[in-house]
Parts: C-alpha cells; sequence; structure tokens
C-alpha cells in the first residue's frame, strides 16, 4: 500500500500552505497572547530586533501560504482534469477558482490573510494586532471548509465541521506560535524569557488538550474501526500524524520543565536547551500538518474499508 506521486505532492503543498496560515494565526496572536511578555515595552536593541524578526516572520509565512497555495490549485486543477498534464491543469484554473467551494475559500482565505498581515503592521498598535489576529483566526476556521465534514452534511457532517475548526484554532495557536516564542527566547534573557514561555506553556495545555479531543472525535467517524486504522492509507497517515503528535506532547513537557529552570542561577543554559528543544518542536509540529495535509486529500478510512468489505 503506496501513496501515489500527485496525491503526495496535493497533500504536502495543502499542508505547507495550512502550516503558513497556522503560523500567521499564531504569529498575530501570539504577539498579544505571550510575546509581549517577554519583550515588555522596552525599546532597546534586542527588543527591536526580535520585533522586527517577527514581522518578518509574519510577511514571509504570507509569502509562503500563497505560493504553496498556488502549487495547490495546480495540482488540484491537474486532478480535475484527471490527464497528469501541466498544461491542462493551467486552462482548468479559472473554472476550478469561479466554479468551486475550493476556489471561492482558496481565494477568501488568501485575501482575509493579506488582511491580517496588513493590519498587523509592525506590531505597534494592540488594537491593530487584535484584529489581525481575528481576521488569522477566520482564514484558519476558513480551512475546515474543505474538510471531510463539510462535504459531509448532515448532523455528523456539523459535528466534524465544527471540531475541526477547533482542532484548527488549536493547532495555529500552539504550533503556529512556536516560531514567535523562539525568536523571544533568543532575544531577551532568562527572566524575560521565563514570561514568555510561561504563558505560551498554559496556552498550550488548553490547546493540547482541544487538539486531542477532536482529532478523537474525527477518528471516531472518519476511521471508526481498528480494520480502517491499519488496513487503509488514511489509518496508516493518521497513525504516523499520532506518534509525531506523541512526541510533540513529549518535547513540550520537558521544555516545561526547561521553563522553571530559567529563574534559577542555571537559567542560562537552561534557555539555550529550551531554544534547541522549541526548534526541534516547530520541525516536529511541521511534520504533524505537512501529514495533515496528505489526511485530507485522503478518502476517509471508514467508507474506504467499507469498499474493501464489499469488494
Amino acid at each position: 500500500m503506496s501513496l501515489s506521486a500527485d496525491l503526495l505532492v496535493r497533500g504536502v503543498a495543502r499542508g505547507i500552505h495550512v502550516a503558513a496560515s497556522l503560523a500567521i494565526f499564531g504569529t498575530t496572536a501570539g504577539f498579544r497572547l505571550f510575546a509581549q511578555a517577554g519583550l515588555g515595552h522596552d525599546d532597546t536593541l534586542a527588543s527591536r530586533s526580535a520585533r522586527d524578526a517577527i514581522v518578518r516572520f509574519l510577511r514571509g509565512s504570507f509569502v509562503v501560504a500563497v505560493a504553496a497555495g498556488l502549487i495547490w490549485l495546480l495540482c488540484e486543477a491537474i486532478y480535475a482534469t484527471g490527464t497528469h498534464q501541466i498544461g491542462a491543469g493551467l486552462a482548468a484554473i479559472a473554472p476550478l477558482l469561479r466554479d468551486t467551494n475550493f476556489g471561492h475559500l482558496l481565494i477568501i482565505r488568501m485575501i482575509v490573510m493579506a488582511c491580517a498581515v496588513w493590519a498587523f503592521g509592525q506590531g505597534h498598535h494592540e488594537k491593530r494586532v487584535l484584529l489581525a489576529a481575528g481576521l488569522a483566526a477566520i482564514a484558519v476556521a476558513l480551512q475546515a471548509g474543505l474538510g471531510h465534514g463539510a462535504a459531509m452534511g448532515g448532523a455528523e457532517g456539523h459535528l466534524l465541521l465544527v471540531t475541526l475548526i477547533l482542532h484548527l484554532l488549536a493547532a495555529g495557536l500552539w504550533l503556529g506560535g512556536l516560531v514567535s516564542l523562539l525568536i523571544v527566547i533568543k532575544a531577551v534573557p532568562p527572566d524575560a524569557a521565563f514570561r514568555a514561555a510561561t504563558r505560551f506553556s498554559r496556552l498550550g495545555i488548553i490547546c493540547v488538550v482541544t487538539i486531542a479531543v477532536t482529532a478523537a472525535i474525527q477518528a471516531w467517524y472518519l476511521i471508526g474501526t481498528i480494520a480502517a486504522f491499519t488496513g487503509t492509507e488514511y489509518g496508516l497517515v493518521a497513525a504516523g500524524k499520532l506518534v509525531l503528535f506523541a512526541s510533540l506532547i513529549a518535547i513540550a513537557a520537558t521544555n516545561r520543565h526547561q521553563t522553571s529552570r530559567l529563574v534559577t542561577p542555571d537559567g542560562q543554559h537552561a534557555k539555550g536547551f529550551l531554544y534547541r528543544s522549541i526548534a526541534i518542536e516547530t520541525a516536529v509540529g511541521l511534520a504533524v500538518v505537512v501529514l495533515a495535509g496528505i489526511l485530507m486529500e485522503l478518502p476517509p478510512a471508514m467508507d474506504m474499508a467499507k469498499i474493501g468489505m464489499a469488494g
């Protein structure tokens, strides 16, 4: 059992696009929720450099979201033609954007993300930061409109849609905020890093619980049985995502311990360890989101298991 090359490309492009949109949400919301606790309102060179780095990352995330979104769009257009030819895919882009839910949501999300980045500016005005976070949250939530729940309809479909929205928002706050935390940890002294990391850790606990609960609900309806979990491509990719998610929890637990050491005489050493650990957590988090993108391109495991039994 192996995934086709075209499905992998579509899934990876989708995953990177989603990861970038989560980063936009995590950066804008995280700036208010934890980054400012570490940066304070100081006008030091380190603080200014960190703020500038966060702004650059935010804008870079938007560029990545657009680039990956366009690749995803082309891949979906080629897939829709059934020809595997780039020329046919390019010709199908306009109808895909004009006539499909996928096209409409992609355009709307791109516009909303652009508005979020514009509203954030340099991060100097709190109201604009809050507006940016709200717009970025809307862009993330709209991604759920391309999930399996939105396609199903009915009570089960509505439940899956709501849980996917919560799942994506929680992932955005946690995984999408990691790079901002990384920037702050590197720039500020251990006591300021402690303030930012402590706030992030509290937020992270809420996000992890939300992700776990919503993932369990999604798995119940989309996988359903052990046979579907172990005998389908969807189930195997979901298993890989579960293993990486467990790794993320283990890394986060280690980071929580290191955070408590930031206010000890060994704080500088703890800060270096925490920085490296968060960098690893960021890489694993990106892998989780990319797997999620591949998962969203696959038919639900429960449906494939039923087809297998019927055959």
